[in-house]
């Protein structure tokens, strides 16, 4: 039987906040990027965030912690390509493009998020979905050939790197999507949060380890002080909290159409805050991966539902 559901706009605002403040992210990385030592910082960061997400988490759950194997080893694999890699890849590859290129990357999340759930969750690769994903891939085509066939020779194999790393960042973020999916309900969106933040601070403090060893403490001043608390706080812990929320509401093809706020988010921030141009080019690229987002998501959400036996 055909059904709709119907879903609570709370989740829809929980999803785009969210998606706004991951959008933010592209900014601040940058200036963390140029700044501060990559693992070092991040470990920083993910501390902050379970100083707030452990007490709450206890407090809401009671010693009501215990998670099956299964979802356990979920809970890992998200820590791992949703928090670690995409972190890693996402700051290392903002270092050779701009907030505003990281951002359009970032566009690309919808079409690898419909990607992944075709290959782990069984769902349908319908023609307008293939659409949606060319597409977005024309958008980004636009945004990223341009410069490079411009370019020097010494620039091409910088530009090149960024765009593999950015793009390794995308696959990880939408990882992060469709492993929620997977996750059993039973597991709040909150305590999920704490056991990702928490794994992923013990895969970034190994690596800081071997960072300060080889580089020293790094200097931090206000300024890296309030990115890392920003980081720590908005980034991580509220962000990946509405995330989980959302996500655990919709289909994943209804919060695939979400992470479109990414981009514009980043964008807009990236213009306004580091004085980056905007130009025609990215105008045009938007445009096109807009115009997949919304023929990947533009399908009404029916799911076939099975017939209960219950009395």
């Amino acid at each position: 039987m055909k059904i709709i559901r119907k879903i609570p706009l709370a989740a829809y605002a929980e999803l785009c906040a969210a998606a706004m403040i991951a959008g933010s992210s592209v900014v601040a990385g940058k200036a963390s990027a140029l700044r501060l030592p990559l693992f070092v910082s991040q470990t920083a960061c993910l501390a902050v965030a379970l100083l707030l997400l452990i007490p709450l988490a206890l407090r809401t759950h009671k010693g009501t912690w215990k998670v099956g194997i299964r979802d356990m080893l979920l809970l890992l694999a998200q820590a791992f390509f949703g928090m670690f890699l995409f972190r890693v890849f996402m700051l290392y590859g903002l270092r050779f493009a701009s907030a505003a290129e990281g951002g359009m990357m970032t566009s690309l999340t919808p079409v690898a998020v419909v990607l992944l759930s075709y290959i782990l969750l069984g769902e349908k690769m319908t023609a307008r979905r293939g659409g949606g994903i060319l597409c977005s891939l024309a958008g980004i085509a636009v945004i990223q050939v341009p410069p490079l066939l411009m370019s020097g020779a010494a620039d091409g194999p910088a530009s090149v790197t960024g765009m593999l790393l950015l793009s390794a960042a995308v696959a990880g973020e939408a990882a992060l999507t469709v492993l929620r999916k997977m996750l059993s309900p039973r597991i709040s969106s909150l305590l999920g949060v704490a056991y990702v933040t928490f794994f992923a601070f013990l895969m970034f403090l190994a690596c800081s380890v071997i960072e300060l060893l080889q580089s020293g403490f790094p200097k931090i001043g206000a300024v890296d002080a309030g990115i890392i608390l920003y980081y720590g706080i908005f980034v991580t812990a509220l962000a990946y909290v509405l995330w989980f929320r959302g996500v655990a509401k919709v289909p994943t093809g209804t919060a695939a159409v979400f992470t479109g706020c990414i981009p514009v988010s980043a964008l807009w921030l990236s213009y306004t805050i580091l004085g980056e141009p905007i130009s025609l080019r990215h105008l045009a690229g938007t445009a096109l991966v807009f115009a997949g987002i919304l023929l990947v998501s533009g399908a009404p959400e029916r799911r076939s539902e099975p017939r209960s036996t219950a009395a």
